[in-house]
């Protein structure tokens, strides 16, 4: 049996592990992560403008820094961006904590998805899409080697995939952390008996001081009587 604490989903723009990501989630009652999203929330920017402003090494920095944060969260499923292929030292540190799952899809059909969204992805070169696909397919290939599990969303229900995900889970015995539940503030309860104080300072302070004042008065009273 091994042990992690969430599923990381991995794989070129356009193989789809946004909507299988939100699929799988839902599937298993867990939070859903998208670092492009996270991204865009630190800096206030679409995902292209970010990388436009801030150039392909600072924009590789920021994003390896939203991946050592949301890798070390539990019961979640985490999609990476896929503008770059994840380099095998960022692979082996998500591996500590995260099932890997590779998303993939045949060139067609990447071709087809990354065409509903012209302009969105940073890295595209929408002169000549199936060129860029096939490169970036093929710069890809060595990192699904390294995945724990690989998933073709060429063609299929999203139902079949994630029963499919599943049935792999159990057969290679992979169980997860649960997630930490906020601990309830505890009330404190008033002291049992009679008499006695509530257990608050600024009560008894006040109960004191009436006390005090009525003792004042009643002996006021009997060396003036």
């Amino acid at each position: 049996m091994t042990v992690k604490r969430n599923i990381v989903l991995i794989g070129s723009m356009g193989s789809g592990k946004s909507h299988f990501g939100r699929n799988l989630a839902d599937l298993k009652g867990w939070q859903f992560v998208d670092t492009d999203r996270v991204l865009e929330g630190r800096f206030g920017l679409p995902i292209a403008e970010i990388y436009k402003k801030v150039g392909e090494k600072a924009f590789r920095r920021a994003e390896l820094d939203v991946l050592k944060k949301v890798c070390l969260y539990h019961e979640a499923v985490i999609s990476i961006g896929g503008n770059f292929p994840i380099e095998h030292r960022t692979l082996k540190t998500l591996k500590r904590f995260s099932y890997i799952i590779g998303i993939r899809a045949a060139q067609y059909r990447i071709v087809s998805r990354v065409n509903r969204r012209v302009g969105k992805r940073p890295t595209m070169d929408y002169t000549n899409v199936s060129a860029f696909v096939h490169a970036m397919i093929q710069s890809w290939k060595p990192v699904y080697k390294q995945c724990d599990y690989v998933l073709d969303t060429t063609n299929g229900r999203t139902y079949d995939f994630m029963q499919s995900i599943e049935r792999e889970l159990e057969r290679a015995q992979i169980e997860f952390k649960e997630r930490r539940q906020p601990k309830e503030k505890k009330i404190d309860k008033p002291i049992e008996g009679k008499g006695a104080y509530e257990n608050n300072s600024s009560s008894n302070k006040w109960r004191r001081r009436a006390r005090n004042e009525c003792g004042y008065t009643s002996r006021y009273k009997t060396s003036h009587s």
